[in-house]
């Protein structure tokens, strides 16, 4: 098996997606009509994942592919002429239904054209001026994921599994292969020359603009709600879509339980999953508003801003699952999404007291936080979060080559990311006041949305140097540095951060074990969190 993301782009790149049958089928009967228009080719293939990727890579093949983006399946049909067609009709795999690829296969494919449709809707409402462009975007959004389904559906069924138990889909897909399934279909769409859009949607930055932003809420919505539609985050991602289209919660989760039984007559023939079933089965049940609600507030989806649920949302919850949420509300206030998130209390209480101290290892005495005058260092052994802190520390060191690590962690108010384990850090280093309040949109309340990782070098520092607080430019090293959020059980809980006083020490090999290290992280501070439940 390939041991790095470089090579598995080299094993996947000239490897086809499969097509569907029934695509195949009305394809070879549209060639055989003189009458057929591009607009009933685009009809059918924007329906197979499989068959809309072929005509792009056709298109990038050519001794003299084009020179602008072709952001459109239509245009990409009137440029090419018949050839991908007839080749695709003769070359292209077909799903078999009996393979060990074919059910998760369909089941990615069974997403992206669910989030197709879905934001093909939402571009209506807001009266986008390319709507093709987005559907195009949502449908090969996973085009990484849809590879691995077909080359290595093994692994692909161990990341579910991880999943299945609550790992992130981010921290499972680092497990088994070594990088997420973003990563890959980010590193394929730009080697297929595929549409920026996509491209886009998969980046940090993505969530500030409100057409990439639109793609990451649908591809989402639509695997969560393949899930369940009344779980958590399925609900959740109802309330953003709401806040995205400017409706009402109601309204707009009608209009998205309407969609998905139209969408499941569109896939019949295609022999598709089709979440719309599940809907006959949803049985009204009361959601608790959480206990600190007062304190939370929500992530609005067009500006990445949250705001604090009324009543409302929780009396509608209590009447019916499929339209609650505890997320509608106003959306002026800007807070991150992470803050509308139970807390993880039970596990962490008691390590905000035991941490207060920052710890150095080239001292026996480390400044307490907030006060830079020396106390003793506690090593408490029996304290497994510390003792999973400091090991992770000391592997970022010795192992990856790193100098400094950071642990910061969410405070009880959910307001608020503050400095509470620090190694490798020189006495009066700046970093030991990190402190940064999740009230405004920026790089850290954005990490804060879902488990993941930044690297900044010098070839994004311009785009991302922007997003983080100017207070925070002299605490960290703004010439490159690697940050992770840290989930437990996809609760957040803070950030752990690293760096090197030589930023071009940081390469993709150091990046790859901090990310594997964070996940580890992220595990013990799980284990832990039920080894106390149990306690």
């Amino acid at each position: 098996m390939p041991a790095s993301l470089h090579e598995w782009v080299d094993r996947l790149r000239s490897r086809p997606l499969p097509a569907m049958a029934f695509t195949i089928e009305r394809v070879t009967e549209l060639m055989a009509r003189s009458s057929s228009t591009h607009t009933d080719y685009h009809s059918i293939i924007a329906r197979d994942p499989g068959f809309a990727l072929s005509i792009f890579r056709h298109l990038g093949n050519l001794p003299k592919p084009p020179r602008e983006p072709i952001t459109t399946l239509t245009h990409a049909l009137s440029l090419s002429g018949v050839a991908p067609l007839e080749a695709g009709v003769k070359n292209l795999p077909v799903i078999e239904p009996g393979s060990g690829a074919a059910s998760g296969l369909r089941a990615c494919y069974s997403n992206a054209v669910h989030a197709a449709i879905y934001l093909s809707a939402w571009a209506a409402v807001r009266q986008d001026y390319n709507p093709e462009e987005l559907m195009l975007a949502a449908l090969l959004h996973n085009c990484g994921e849809m590879s691995l389904w077909c080359a290595v559906p093994d692994q692909m069924n161990a990341v579910e599994n991880r999943v299945g138990r609550g790992w992130s889909r981010e921290n499972a897909s680092l497990a088994v292969f070594g990088f997420t399934l973003n990563e890959l279909s980010l590193r394929l769409a730009e080697t297929w020359r595929l549409p920026p859009l996509i491209g886009d949607s998969m980046s940090a930055d993505g969530a500030f603009r409100p057409r990439s932003l639109g793609v990451m809420l649908a591809v989402e919505l639509a695997r969560c709600s393949a899930s369940a539609w009344d779980s958590e985050d399925t609900l959740e991602l109802i309330g953003l879509a709401a806040e995205y289209c400017r409706q009402k919660m109601d309204h707009a989760a009608a209009a998205l339980h309407s969609m998905s039984a139209e969408t499941a007559r569109r896939l019949y023939e295609l022999n598709l999953p089709a979440p719309a079933a599940a809907l006959l089965q949803l049985r009204p049940r009361t959601i608790t508003a959480p206990q600190n609600a007062a304190g939370q507030v929500k992530f609005t989806a067009e500006s990445v801003t949250r705001s604090a649920p009324p009543p409302s949302a929780v009396k509608m919850a209590a009447s019916d699952a499929a339209l609650a949420s505890a997320l509608q509300g106003s959306s002026t206030v800007d807070q991150a999404q992470c803050l509308s998130r139970p807390t993880v209390e039970p596990a962490l209480q008691a390590f905000r007291a035991q941490t207060s101290v920052i710890e150095t290892p080239a001292t026996e005495t480390a400044p307490v936080v907030g006060t830079g005058e020396p106390a003793p260092v506690q090593r408490r052994t029996g304290d497994p979060l510390q003792t999973a802190l400091t090991d992770i520390m000391k592997k970022m060191r010795e192992g990856a080559g790193l100098e400094r690590a950071m642990f910061a962690l969410l405070t009880p108010d959910r307001k608020t990311l503050r400095a509470r384990f620090i190694i490798g850090a020189e006495k009066d280093a700046a970093i030991k006041t990190f402190q940064v309040n999740l009230d405004k949109r920026h790089l850290f309340s954005v990490l804060m949305l879902k488990p993941q990782s930044l690297w900044l070098n010098v070839d994004n520092r311009s785009k991302y140097l922007p997003m983080i607080p100017p207070h925070l430019h002299n605490s960290l090293n703004h010439h490159g540095f690697f940050v992770s959020s840290l989930f437990i059980d996809d609760k957040p809980v803070g950030i752990l951060y690293a760096d090197s006083s030589d930023a071009a020490k940081l390469d993709s090999d150091s990046f790859t074990q901090f990310r594997q290290l964070a996940q580890q992280l992220g595990a013990n501070l799980s284990n832990a969190r039920k080894n106390q439940a149990v306690g």
